[in-house]
């Protein structure tokens, strides 16, 4: 045995010695034209698998066959590719040129890619360093400002918050935000996916780029591509971040006695013949609060700095990335985790990402991708909002009394109590990701795809509100608490999502200069969602949050279900011949099961064509002219996005009370609520759109323009049905929505030296308009109706304040209420009186124009980036939480008003000064009607990120074993500039969590 072991070894050795003698190896040093180490470079011996990458001090090393002359090929992003020829020779040193035809990169489109210079759709795209760079945890709101175009909006700054998306205005009444789609999977959100995972966001914004996705593809569609590894290429990265939030702006309140003495005046101007706080309680108030703090009403309470405990909230950060490309194998994994507190108790967010992405070459004509991801987000927030509450409660109530225990405040309603001690809803959301692809290249040209993807969601809920036991200052017990008993109320969601895909892509250049590509696709996406939810009240125990602990005669169940389908086969062809003319042509045919057999199936078609002069021989060999592109599309899309089943009558289940033998008894019962219309279908859009693509001076300034139209068809609406048949207005396909816009964005980026440089601008507009809504309203502050924008302000016209009551006696108004001090409103149909139908339009309530601009610099291992946004013509109304004093009756005074409102304490001077109207409970409806008297004019302008950054790369770090380090200090939303009152914010919406300053230091360690 021993024999036949030696002899096998000295046969294996035998073998291997001569094809170790078959190869050499070759070194060298990449550099850039200022011969600065180039890290990284990808070195590939041609036509093989087998290479390397530089190290950080640029050097490399290769093992080469010996069997002859070899060529091997440098590449770098943002550099030109070199392939050199190597004999011989040992070393070799190259010094790779800066690519300044960025034109040439490759785009993702829909279920594919394509040059740049190739496109004939409207698209945009960023890159990783324009979304990992802005230092945010949520990918949507990397997006504010990038795009021409692309709006994102958010209310909050709250742990986790979410912005949501709009690609060039509304495109109908209902849902408008755009389909996701990472990696060729449709998604649910943008923000599932670690921001430093992205590789590239594409937004295909017009009907010609969008129409492949059918009728998923009417509000625009975001592809987002994560990153994969590369041949040759090994590392592992740490990247460790510390931040702290603090509040851009708060509102501010009056303190007690001035509470006091403007709730006095407000009951007097109703009519009472004094207030309810005598001029003793206000002008001694500072003895009474400090020899009787508990006695009603001596407190002095702040009650947003008694909530918000913490001026700065943490938020930390964590990824670990690993990269393996060798052979046929590259892998790509990634761990995430982020976690941000909030500026008061019991408000927490938690998320963990984690990601696997494989692809595996299995011969020369069959590779495959195996990905893997999960995400777990864990939430944290109280069962009331404390934001809320804070600004409502007077400062007369008192939060604790002297002794420490929590004071009854508003007969029990304590904010503070509420926040501590009234229990919390938590959450818990995983989701699981998986994605297989196979790519086969039978021949030349040719590559067969399929693909499926399941998505499972598993999510939790678990919201527990306690009753709190109050006592009164005195120690007795209370009979006030916060609510009747305690509540448990918990759920569980669970759904599942299946994507195949079988796809077929061929491309040839053909002979004179013609090429073509095509496209032609097989997809099916299932979905399904059930959920469950139970509850329980009358806790003995309220630390034990169990349904099995409350009561048995207090509990109640549900649950719910659906299922939907689309199925679709879809094709591309794309024509150009010698790099100048272009034409495309998409069709996508789609059935969906939310609607009727005979009304499932829906064609979807668009045509884009391009001309690119700078080919043409007379401009060709222009000096100062690098590209010049002409483009226009005009497509269908569609939105199925209109609920499940809108075509079934359903039955609707109830409890009511029946009289049966002399006693009412409460029984189940059904009926047929809604009229269902069986023919409902999709929502079409159709869209024009014309571009110029421009590069000038060797492709350091870009241009890209376009003027689009765009008109959505068959909108769904409630429509009128006679009142006798007892069912609900159904749903039927009727409405017309215009809109009509433009965009712009350009680019400059160079060096100077060892400084590299890019600033780029993009500027947008869009205005919505209604067509038609077969005479139907949706009225209110924010209406929509035939001939307004999309949620457009409607109410009355303003002429100030009424400075006399013989002026107000004698001039149209709402009511006999109305008096000197209050809003005047324009009796614009000249009835003699002030009706709803003198309401005009007053402005749209979206922004016609976005902006964004961003400025880059390096050198020397520093990095500067600047980012600013902001938005312009856009109307906006004055929250109440700034302007409207005693809510519910009894509520705070924002500061703003002290000093700025007509009373009759003021001179005749200071009154036609005022800018607010009189204090009145009586008046305060017609007051704060919608009217431009409480408009403002919502444009602002927001530095939206600075971050600095060196990296340190030298022959030090390579002892260690790391390739580079780098260390970064960021803000984000440093300040803006805007209209609102100095302690408002002019996106945060009312009663929410305030948008947030984070300032942040962070590092990443690469070995």
């Amino acid at each position: 045995m021993r024999q036949k072991l030696l002899l096998s070894c000295a046969l294996f050795l035998g073998w291997l010695a001569p094809m170790l003698a078959q190869n050499r190896s070759i070194s060298g040093r990449v550099t850039d034209e200022s011969a600065k180490e180039l890290p990284g470079v990808s070195i590939v011996l041609k036509g093989t698998q087998r290479g390397t990458v530089s190290e950080a001090n640029g050097q490399y090393k290769l093992n080469l066959p010996d069997s002859g002359p070899v060529t091997l090929i440098f590449s770098f992003v943002g550099y030109q590719s070199q392939e050199v020829n190597v004999t011989d020779q040992a070393n070799l040193n190259i010094s790779l040129k800066p690519d300044d035809n960025s034109l040439e990169e490759v785009v993702v489109v829909g279920y594919g890619t394509q040059k740049k210079k190739d496109l004939t759709g409207a698209l945009s795209t960023i890159e990783a360093k324009d979304v990992a760079g802005r230092q945010t945890t949520q990918i949507s709101e990397a997006l504010q400002g990038s795009i021409a175009g692309v709006s994102v909006t958010r209310g909050s700054g709250a742990p986790g918050a979410s912005s949501s998306i709009l690609i060039r205005g509304i495109t109908t009444l209902g849902t408008n935000s755009p389909l996701i789609i990472v990696d060729g999977v449709p998604v649910s959100s943008i923000d599932n996916v670690n921001p430093g995972d992205v590789e590239t966001v594409t937004v295909l914004k017009d009907a010609a780029s969008a129409a492949i996705y059918g009728s998923r593809g009417a509000a625009g569609v975001v592809l987002v591509t994560t990153k994969r590894a590369k041949e040759g290429f090994s590392s592992f990265e740490y990247t460790g971040e510390y931040g702290v939030q603090k509040a851009t702006a708060l509102p501010t309140y009056v303190n007690a006695p001035t509470y006091m003495r403007l709730f006095n005046e407000q009951a007097t101007n109703d009519g009472s013949a004094t207030g309810p706080y005598s001029q003793d309680v206000i002008t001694n108030f500072e003895k009474y609060n400090r020899d009787t703090p508990d006695l009603f009403p001596f407190a002095n309470t702040d009650w947003q700095r008694t909530v918000m405990t913490k001026t700065y909230a943490p938020r930390y950060r964590h990824d670990l990335v690993f990269t393996m490309g060798t052979g046929k194998i590259k892998t790509k994994a990634s761990l995430g985790y982020v976690k941000q507190d909030a500026f008061y108790t019991n408000y927490s967010y938690e998320r963990y990402l984690f990601r696997v992405n494989n692809d595996l070459q299995i011969n020369p004509k069959l590779s495959a991708s195996l990905d893997v991801a999960y995400k777990r987000t864990n939430t944290v927030t109280p069962v009331v909002n404390p934001i809320y509450e804070a600004r409502v409660m007077p400062p007369i109530y008192d939060n604790f009394y002297a002794d420490g225990r929590y004071a009854l405040a508003k007969d029990g309603r304590n904010p503070i109590a509420q926040l501590n001690e009234g229990g919390t809803s938590n959450g818990t959301f995983n989701q699981f990701l998986g994605r297989l692809a196979f790519n086969y290249k039978p021949v030349d040209g040719l590559t067969l795809t399929a693909l499926v993807s399941p998505t499972i969601d598993l999510d939790k809920t678990k919201a527990f509100a306690k009753r709190i036991a109050f006592t009164n200052p005195d120690g007795t017990p209370s009979s006030f608490s916060n609510q009747a008993r305690t509540t448990l109320t918990e759920g569980r969601n669970e759904s599942l999502a299946i994507t195949g895909q079988l796809l077929a892509n061929y491309n040839k250049d053909l002979a004179g200069g013609h090429n073509i590509d095509i496209l032609g696709g097989y997809e099916e996406i299932y979905n399904s969602f059930e959920s469950l939810g139970a509850s329980r009240s009358g806790f003995a125990l309220t630390d034990f949050p169990y349904l099995n602990a409350g009561s048995q005669e207090l509990r109640d169940n549900s649950g719910s279900a659906n299922e939907v389908a689309l199925r679709s086969v879809f094709g591309r062809v794309k024509y150009d011949y010698k790099n100048k003319y272009y034409l495309q042509g998409n069709l996508r045919y789609d059935k969906s099961s939310r609607f009727d057999k005979q009304y499932r199936g829906a064609l979807f078609p668009s045509v884009s064509a391009g001309w690119t002069l700078s080919e043409e021989a007379f401009l060709r060999n222009s000096s100062w002219l690098s590209f010049l592109k002409l483009r226009g599309s005009y497509g269908e899309v569609g939105n199925e996005r209109v609920g499940n089943y809108p075509y079934q009558a359903t039955i609707s289940f109830s409890n009511a009370l029946f009289y049966q033998n002399g006693v009412v008894v409460p029984l189940n019962g059904g009926g047929q609520v809604d009229y269902a219309v069986q023919n409902i279908s999709w929502e079409t859009t159709r869209t024009v759109d014309v571009g110029i693509d421009a590069a000038f001076l060797k492709n350091r300034l870009t241009i890209s323009a376009d003027y689009y139209q765009k008109r959505t068809y068959d909108i769904l609406l409630a429509l009128d049905i006679p009142l006798y048949l007892g069912y609900e207005r159904p749903q039927q396909n009727a409405g017309i929505l215009d809109v009509k816009g433009w965009e712009l964005e350009t680019s400059w980026r160079d060096r100077l030296g060892k400084l590299n440089y890019s600033v780029a601008f993009n500027l947008s507009d869009a205005k919505s308009t209604v067509v038609d809504l077969k005479g139907t309203q949706v009225l209110g502050a924010q209406s929509t109706f035939k001939g307004s924008e999309f949620n457009e302000w409607f109410g009355y016209r303003s002429a100030g304040l009424y400075q006399t009551q013989d002026e107000a006696a004698n001039s149209p108004r709402l009511n006999t209420n109305v008096s000197a001090g209050d809003v005047r409103y324009l009796d614009l149909n000249n009835d003699g009186k002030i009706t709803p139908d003198d309401k005009v339009l007053l402005g749209g309530s979206l922004p016609r124009y976005l902006y964004g601009s961003t400025i880059r610099l390096d050198y020397n291992g520093f990095d500067l980036g600047l980012v600013m946004q902001g938005v312009a013509k856009k109307s906006s109304r004055l929250p109440d939480d700034v302007v409207r004093p005693f809510a519910e009756a009894f509520g705070n005074v924002p500061e703003e008003l002290v000093g700025r409102f007509w009373s009759k304490t003021n001179s005749a001077e200071q009154n036609l000064a005022a800018r607010y109207p009189r204090l009145s409970t009586r008046s305060l409806a017609a007051n704060y009607e919608m009217s431009d008297f409480w408009l403002i004019s919502g444009a602002y302008f927001r530095v939206k990120n600075i971050t600095l950054g060196y990296t340190l790369r030298n022959n030090f770090l390579k002892k260690i074993g790391l390739q580079s380090t780098r260390v970064y200090v960021s803000a984000n939303d440093v300040f803006a500039v805007h209209n609102f009152p100095k302690y408002w914010d002019p996106e945060v919406g009312g009663s929410s969590y305030p948008i947030v300053t984070t300032l942040m230091a962070g590092a990443t360690l690469k070995f």
